[in-house]
């Protein structure tokens, strides 16, 4: 089971401290968003992430970031993905292939991922369980997936933590993102992270 880390939406101290521990322990991909922030605050904390990193990190605004840290790829939320018609979609996908970079987006209903570019790498959908992070924030779907078949991979997001990723997996889940599970205690991040990933690692043995 693969997984991946959203940043929290704020900015804080220390916080590219603790994404440069996470990246050395293992982080394979970080999702940075920070939905109405601005571009000069992005390019700060990207700054102080080490250079090494930066083929890990998916970047939620600011496509030009991409190219000009040599980022991982844009993950386009689902407002932006519905803003663009599909002649526009399609040539953005089409530039960032040709650049080496990911793309990929979000869904909150079922249906909507049979209208995707089949070319997308990968699709969050969400909420799966209740979120830990945002209060009152609940599934819609029953989101089993086990019969589900995309040319793009299915990334769990929404109340990911120990208690719920074994459900996750049996659901058909084989990528999962968290947020809350590792960034609600701030002083355990570290430790929260390597649980979770002990977690997959016993599920997957």
């Amino acid at each position: 089971m693969k997984h991946r880390l959203y940043s929290l939406p704020s900015f804080f101290e220390g916080e590219a401290s603790l994404l440069n521990s996470l990246f050395k322990v293992g982080l394979p991909c970080l999702h940075l968003r920070k939905p109405q922030q601005t571009l000069d605050a992005y390019t700060c904390l990207l700054e102080q992430i080490d250079a090494s990193y930066y083929s890990r990190i998916i970047v939620h605004q600011y496509p030009e970031l991409v190219s000009k840290f040599g980022l991982l790829g844009l993950h386009l939320t689902e407002a932006a993905r519905q803003h663009l018609n599909n002649e526009e979609l399609q040539a953005l996908i089409s530039e960032q292939h040709q650049n080496g970079c990911l793309v990929g987006t979000s869904v909150h209903q079922k249906k909507a991922l049979f209208s995707l570019p089949s070319n997308l790498d990968y699709s969050t959908v969400s909420p799966i369980f209740p979120s830990i992070s945002k209060k009152n924030y609940q599934p819609t779907e029953h989101w089993q997936i086990t019969e589900l078949e995309f040319s793009f991979a299915l990334v769990g997001l929404g109340g990911m933590g120990m208690e719920t990723l074994e459900v996750a997996y049996e659901w058909g889940f084989r990528e999962v993102a968290f947020l809350g599970a590792v960034w609600n205690d701030l002083s355990s991040v570290l430790q929260n992270y390597q649980l979770l990933c002990k977690k997959i690692n016993d599920l997957t043995l």
